[in-house]
This record gives structure tokens, sequence and C-alpha cells, in this order.
């Protein structure tokens, strides 16, 4: 039997691995030289130990001082190029990480909207920062002392058959008992290091879930079903790692008592060859180093085993995550156009998440140029869907939708999006000043843009009366600004940034009235020179658009303006009067 200690897709993985090392190969060599030269002096300075022990038992003085000055020389030179080693590593291991890290997030911004709404985001910081580092550290450190224990195991082994070919055939003789360990062992860890990933993910969301929720961790008095939740998982986590690295020290003590072996019966063999005159005592002093080291090189082999593995499981998670996992890879054209007029039409749309739930039903409509547009319909008839599919979140089954009467595929994605905004019911804000999260949009918007827009977004005032202005800092996606503050703020991010297509989804469903009065002024200014495409839960919030689309079961039950949609169609005349009915606190069966 013939056995492979990897499989072809292992081998295409470390390839890819190691085209990381290439930019920075003259570094690799570097440091494998620096190894090289410690082999060459872990060679000599046997050879110059049995010459010294040779020397002072023979009373030679002069003998012994030479050896000792080789052996001062070459401490020395064994501590400098040490210290080169470890900076070259330092260097090679930093800058795989920055590049690992650098491809995996361009790839991950890259990947489709659906991606994010089935991963968690503790899965992709797992892969982040606990795959990336284990990647790095193995094309650094364990590539290179793997290179180096292989050659160890080549240029020892030569050198024992020069000096005994009986001793070298008792060191050789352990070696395919060693290989059957590292071949078997490394199926099993290689399981278990997959199941940690699985583990470790869950972790990380956990993790990552809890702190964003913490106030409502404490608000509904959950902090301890919240930590048992994270204990049992770290339990988890703990007793799989527990478990792994019983597996890998059986595999490695099965290793060293096989090598444990070999060198007793070295020490014995030698004691004879050397009783009987068939070996010096200098070569026997050499012989034994050289067995120790060939012996500890085998042993490195077995132990970067468990690594292999893990560093294996590793790969195919972050490359995973590089070739878009399972998700079909987003498309755009590369048609570029500065101004757009903002029409925007929907051509027999049809669209399903999967192929049992139909959202979308062979839907059509045009909305012209600086109108205002609502779109109701109860919960789950699709509304929301017919904005993502605007903003090609999610690519129609059938159908095809136009902007100014182009295609959206033609448009190039950053063409797409400059004339594309969004404010949902909850924006996202980032943890940095007011004015810092507003030139994300337009990083070069000046001051007087920035206060025009938050002007037009009823904004300003608010933000002057802040101790420090605009340089004001939000917290963690704005939690130190109310909803409908945060709601005028995207209002300003999407005016700097200059779009003629405007969306709000549900933007004012869950605000005061205070704050949906500015929210409603502000759109009500935009609708003058922008398309502007609103998804609404309360009717009475759109009774004023131009023209309200009304969707139900993920087909259009009827279009036109408010007075119109009450006295023909059902429908909506039955939204309405439901809200009517809530607001009079009436209870609605």
């Amino acid at each position: 039997m013939i056995f492979k200690p990897f499989s072809s897709k292992d081998i295409l993985l470390i390839k890819r691995a190691i085209t990381y090392i290439i930019p920075y190969k003259f570094k690799f060599i570097g440091a494998f030289l620096c190894i090289i030269s410690s082999i060459g002096f872990g060679i000599i300075q046997p050879l110059i130990w049995g010459n010294l022990l040779t020397y002072l038992f023979g009373e030679n003085s002069y003998g012994v001082l030479i050896s000792l000055i080789y052996i001062l020389v070459i401490n020395v030179a064994e501590s400098g190029i040490g210290f080169l080693q470890s900076y070259l590593f330092a260097i090679l291991s930093s800058n795989i990480i920055y590049d690992l890290k650098r491809d995996t997030y361009e790839k991950i911004l890259n990947l489709p909207v659906k991606a994010f709404d089935e991963m968690r985001g503790g899965d992709f910081i797992s892969r982040m920062q606990g795959d990336i580092s284990n990647i790095a550290n193995i094309i650094t450190n364990q590539v290179l002392n793997t290179i180096v224990d292989i050659l160890k195991v080549i240029i020892i082994g030569i050198t024992v058959f020069t000096i005994s070919l009986p001793l070298s055939m008792v060191i050789i003789a352990s070696f395919p008992i060693t290989y059957i360990i590292f071949l078997k062992s490394g199926k099993v860890l290689r399981k278990k290091n997959q199941e940690i990933a699985v583990i470790n993910d869950n972790y990380f969301s956990t993790l990552a879930q809890s702190l964003s929720g913490i106030r409502e961790i404490k608000s509904l008095g959950i902090k301890k079903q919240n930590f048992n939740m994270f204990l049992n998982i770290s339990k988890k986590l703990k007793d799989k790692t527990i478990n792994l690295g019983i597996l890998n020290t059986l595999a490695q003590t099965l290793s060293q008592g096989i090598n444990s072996i070999s060198q007793l019966a070295v020490m014995a063999f030698g004691g004879y060859l050397i009783l009987n005159g068939m070996l010096s005592m200098q070569y026997y002093i050499a012989f034994s180093s050289y067995s120790n080291q060939f012996s500890f090189a085998l042993m490195n082999i077995t132990r970067l085993n468990s690594n292999i593995q893990q560093v294996l499981t590793s790969l195919e998670r972050v490359f995973g995550l590089m070739d878009n996992l399972s998700y079909t890879k987003e498309c755009f054209g590369d048609k570029n156009i500065d101004q757009i007029k903002g029409e925007i039409q929907f051509e027999n749309v049809s669209f399903e998440y999967n192929e049992d739930v139909s959202v979308l039903k062979n839907i059509s409509f045009k909305i012209l140029q600086n109108k205002k547009i609502a779109i109701v319909g109860t919960s789950g008839s699709g509304k929301t869907t017919i904005l993502n599919l605007i903003l090609k979140f999610y690519k129609p089954s059938s159908g095809r939708i136009f902007i100014d009467g182009i295609d959206i595929n033609e448009f190039s994605e950053e063409c797409l999006y400059s004339h594309i905004s969004i404010v949902r019911q909850e924006p996202f804000l980032f943890n940095m000043s007011i004015k810092d999260n507003l030139l994300m949009a337009n990083p070069k918007a000046i001051d007087e843009e920035i206060y025009k827009a938050c002007k037009t977004a009823y904004i300003h005032d608010y933000i002057m009366d802040m101790p420090q202005g605009y340089d004001s800092i939000v917290g963690e996606n704005g939690i130190n600004l109310s909803g409908g503050q945060k709601q005028r703020l995207a209002i300003a991010r999407a005016l700097i940034k200059n779009s003629t297509v405007i969306l709000f989804d549900e933007a004012t469903s869950s605000l005061d009235n205070e704050s949906q009065y500015y929210i409603r002024k502000a759109i009500n200014d935009l609708s003058k020179n922008h398309t502007v495409i609103i998804i609404a839960h309360r009717l009475f919030t759109v009774m004023e658009a131009d023209e309200i689309i009304v969707i139900d079961n993920g087909e259009i039950a009827g279009c036109g303006n408010h007075g119109f949609l009450i006295d023909k169609n059902p429908i909506y005349k039955h939204l309405y009067e439901a809200e009517i009915d809530v607001l009079k606190g009436k209870e609605v069966i």
C-alpha cells in the first residue's frame, strides 16, 4: 500500500498558500540560509566536542584551547544568525498576515448580500483572525522548519552513514514506524480541527452578538442565561481543544517512544563496536549527537502533523471565503454615467429567495424622475425586496430593471451606487464623529456642503447644540443618537453623496411625532429634485406621495394617489381603515 500524506486538494491549498511568500522571496531565502547555517553548525559542533574530549583525555592543552575558541566562535555566530532569523520570521509573518487579511476582507466586501443573510458575523471574524494567523505561522515558521528537518534527516543521514553503516541502520529502522504514526494520526487530527473551527465560529458569533446586544441583555434581565450560553460554547471549545491536544500528544509520545528505543539501541550497539575496536570514541560521541539531531528532526515532522492539519482546515475556510464560498459572484457592467435623471422601470420582474418561496410575481411599473413614490402593503408582501433589487443586492429570477432606460446590469458598481442612496429604519453609523460619518459618503465635501445637507435634513441645529458640534462621537452604530436623529443624519449623508435616487425603507415607522414631522418635511424637500421611493408601514406618512403602489402577495394590486386608491382599491382601503382603528385604540383582528 502506498501512503499519501496529502490529497491532491491539500497540495493545491498548500501551493496557493505559498504564493503569499513570493513577494517576500528574498527575505524567505534569507531566513532559509540562516537555518541552513544553523544545520551546518549543528553538524560541526559534535565533531569539535569529540575532538575536545579526545584532547582532554590526551592532555593536549593546545588542542583544548583551539577547540574552545572554535566553540565560542560558533556560539557567537549562532546567536547572531538566530537573531537575524527571528527578525526575518517576524517580518514575513506580519506581511503575510496583512496580505491575507487584505485579500480576505476585499472578498468579504464583494460577497453578495445573500452571504451575509445566511452567515453570522462571527463566521467572518473567526476566519479573519484565527485562521489567517494559523496560516501565516505555518507558512513562515513551520514551512521553513519542515524543510530544515527534512534536510537534517537527509544530511545527517548521509553523515552518520559515513561514520558507521551498522549504527546508521539502527536509526533508519525507526523511520517507517514514525512515518506510519504521522499518516494515521493526520486524518484524525484533520477531522478534530474542522470540528473546532465550527465551534470557534459559534464562539465568535455569540461574543459579537452579546456585545452588540448588551442593552437588550441587561433590560431583559437575561444576563445569567446569556452567560450560561457563553459558558456552554466555551466549554465545548475547551473540551474539543483538550481532546485534540491529547490525540496530538499521543502521536508524539508514540514517536518519542520509538526514538528513545532507537537511541538506547544506538548506545548499546555503539558500546559493543567500541569494545571490539570497530569505532573510535571520538566518532561515537559525534554519532550520538547526530543520532539525537536525527531523532529530533523526525519528532518535529511528527509534531508538525497537528499544525499541518490545522492549517489545511484554515486554508479551506479562508480560500473558500475568497472564492465566494458557494455563492454566485456579483456581476456589474462597465457603463459609467456622470448624471442620471432617475427614471426607474421594472419590466416583468419575479424573484424568490428559494424555490419554495415566491416573493415577487411578474411585476411591472415605471417611476418618473423627481417624483415621490410610496410602496405599501402588508408585512412580507415584497416591499423591501423591490428596494434590494434596485440596489442589486439580489438578482431577479426573471425580468429586467432599468434606470433611465439602461439595464442596471450594464452599470459599473461604482456608478450604480453613486446615484442611489438608501435610508433605512435603523441606519448604520460608524463609531466616529458626525462629520467623519458624513464624509464617508463624499470625502471631498467641504464644510459648507455638510452644513447645507444637514440643514436640509433638519439636523444642523441639533448638531450645533452638542458640546463638540460636528466633532461629536456618535458611538457604536449611533448609540448616542435617537432614531430620528440617526435617520436625519442618514438623509444628510445621502445628500452629501449627491445621489439622484433616494430610497426610504420604513424610515418613519418607529419614530415619535416630532421626528416623523422633520423626516416627512425633509422628504418633501428632497422630492423636488430627486426621485424618492418610500417603503411605508404607516399610510399616514405617505398620503401626500405623487403615486402609491400597492403590493399584495408579491403582485401589484393597485397604483394611484391616496384619494383614488381609497375609492377604487379595496386592499388599500382595508390597510387604511386598519390603521385608523389602531390609532383609535381598537383591536384589529
